[in-house]
């Protein structure tokens, strides 16, 4: 037995079938003479060409293969091709350092690859498998070379160091009943593409290539994350139950598509999706989420190597816009500082950067970016319904004056004659303790709040979630998270103002109940958590959530909490 990330939920089993994933190509690295300058860059712009021909037949390929809505994921690779800053960087190698393209290209990549490879978040870090999979696709057709991914036995467990998502979107999905990497991420594209296709998927599985050969049997516990390699018969049999189970369960949900989220009384709750890019529009449409209640806009921002125009921006917003219509979208500003950084945004080193310059502390100190921003947004807002998140608020002062800026754009947009609606809703990330003191101070000055729960429970309990060692001490349970969490909503109830939350802690079923317990009425989740979150919903008595709600927080520990929680359906908390 052998453990990963479980990132597609199910149980499969079947024969490994070992594949390169193609990431790694010969590059061959050459000085070249000024008159051979012209000729290289000739080769790389029809190289991008032909790129760009290949995506869009992969993407309608997608579309007609999986749905429409998955092949949009591709859609994000086609804007990389078409990234000046991209494109520039490579051409500049070329000409500067008297290069050959590829080994240009290979620098760039690996250079942007790296940059992701390295962010702390984890969103941001999986987007690194993007650039790999288009210095890829770039690299084959300038060296010929290409990738093996036909003649795949039906009944396959695909197993590779990396699946990149044009490798994945081109593999007979019919034949591939499971999949194993070495690498990747719970939010790349390929994982997304193996939730879309039903197909169980375990990835950080180290030394995958070396410890399974082709033939294998092998069973995927993506519900565990545990993949078994040869194992015997008791295993198996009772393998062939859980997976009869979890397949049963599947279609169950798929049911769920089209359903009211509603509680068994009858109370309405609204599902909202969180993502970080256009391309992740298809995931939530396709699991009929009813707006997006968080984009993260630092991904177009960690793709180039300098800030994106006003124009660049106001196109990608409007362009999530248009997908979503009428749905609403809530644009969270920038969000640096920690471990999201930009390389082409110096700020000066301190030893602790979590409790640095992050959020609306930094913008506030580059009031140009933030300016710039909220123009696009504001040029938006005239034909579609967006409103406008501000990140790590820690003070009022802090929305005083962001609200100060917004009306000065607002002014200067006014003065060119560009349309904007001017009454756009603006609302404030509720993540460190000193947000949550003051929430009903903030919500007097903002139209909602957006409740973080990642952060919060971080800065709550000085437990870095990004360290290993740190993984006791993080935690939702802890009364202080919960007491936290029901200050934040009487806060919001009091000043009429609406609440979602939007952290982890929204998308994991298991805190469903308890959460509307506590008086949340919306929830912002990872696209392919809504219907998981739906069907705990759809199964829930708020009245008896809220007496559970009441008991939990009479209590004392994470124990005794957890054992309440665990026997709530057989006896009443307050005897724990």
């Amino acid at each position: 037995m052998i453990k990963g990330l479980a990132v597609s939920p199910g149980i499969n089993s079947g024969m490994a079938y070992v594949i390169s994933s193609g990431s790694h190509l010969v590059i061959p690295r050459r000085e070249i003479a000024e008159g051979e300058i012209r000729p290289e860059l000739a080769r790389f712009d029809a190289a991008i060409k032909e790129a760009e021909r290949e995506l869009l037949a992969v993407q309608k390929e997608v579309k007609q293969k999986i749905g429409k809505k998955e092949g949009e994921i591709f859609a994000a690779q086609i804007l990389i091709l078409k990234d000046s800053a991209f494109l520039n960087e490579v051409s500049l190698a070329v000409l500067n350092k008297k290069t050959n393209v590829e080994a240009a290209l290979a620098s760039v990549v690996e250079k942007y690859s790296r940059v992701f490879s390295e962010i702390e978040d984890v969103y941001f870090r999986e987007r690194a498998s993007d650039i790999r999979d288009v210095g890829r696709r770039i690299l084959s057709l300038l060296t010929k070379q290409g990738q093996e991914t036909s003649a795949i036995p039906d009944g396959s467990i695909v197993v590779a160091d990396e699946l990149l998502p044009s490798t994945t979107a081109q593999m007979e999905i019919e034949k591939i009943w499971g999949i194993i990497t070495e690498r990747g991420g719970k939010t790349s594209h390929s994982s997304i593409l193996a939730r879309s296709l039903g197909i169980p998927a375990v990835i950080g599985v180290k030394d995958a290539c070396l410890k399974i050969k082709t033939g294998d049997f092998l069973i995927v516990d993506a519900l565990a994350g545990t993949v078994f390699v040869n194992p015997g018969k008791q295993v198996r049999d009772e393998y062939e139950k859980l997976e009869s189970d979890f397949k049963a369960h599947r279609n169950a949900l798929k049911e769920l598509i089209d359903l009211p989220n509603c509680t068994q009384d009858g109370t309405r709750i609204s599902l909202f999706a969180n993502i970080g890019k256009i391309a992740d529009v298809a995931a939530a449409l396709l699991f009929k989420a009813e707006g997006i209640g968080l984009y993260r806009t630092e991904f177009s921002f960690l793709i180039r190597d300098q800030f994106p125009t006003e124009e660049a921006q106001y196109q990608i917003y409007k362009a999530l816009a248009e997908r979503l219509n009428p749905a609403l979208v809530r644009i969270r500003v920038l969000d640096l500082g920690g471990d999201k950084i930009l390389p082409y945004f110096p700020r000066p080193q301190t030893k602790n950067p979590l409790l640095g310059e992050r959020g609306m502390r930094l913008l506030l100190k580059h009031q140009d970016i933030l300016a710039t921003q909220l123009r696009a947004i504001l040029r938006v807002s005239v034909s579609f319904p967006v409103s406008i998140l501000l990140p790590m608020v820690t003070s009022v002062e802090e929305v005083i004056q962001s609200k100060k800026i917004l009306e000065n754009v607002k002014s200067s947009l006014k003065a060119e004659g560009v349309k904007f609606n001017p009454r756009i809703p603006l609302g404030v990330m509720i993540e460190v303790p000193s947000a949550v003191m003051i929430a009903r101070r903030l919500a007097r000055e903002v139209d909602f709040l957006s409740l973080g729960t990642n952060d919060l429970i971080q800065y709550l309990l000085a437990a870095d979630r990004a360290s290993d060692a740190m993984i006791p001490y993080y935690e939702p349970f802890h009364p202080a998270v919960l007491q936290a969490i029901k200050f934040v909503v009487g806060a919001a109830r009091e000043e009429g103002k609406e609440l979602s939350v939007c952290g982890e802690m929204g998308g994991d079923p298991a805190y469903t109940e308890l959460l509307l317990g506590l008086g949340i009425r919306n929830f912002s989740v990872a696209p392919g958590e809504i219907l998981e979150v739906k069907e705990a919903i759809r199964s829930i008595v708020v009245k008896r959530a809220q007496d559970l709600a009441e008991r939990v927080l009479e209590l004392g520990t994470v124990q005794e909490i957890q054992e309440c929680l665990k026997n709530s359906k057989l006896s009443d908390c307050s005897k724990v």
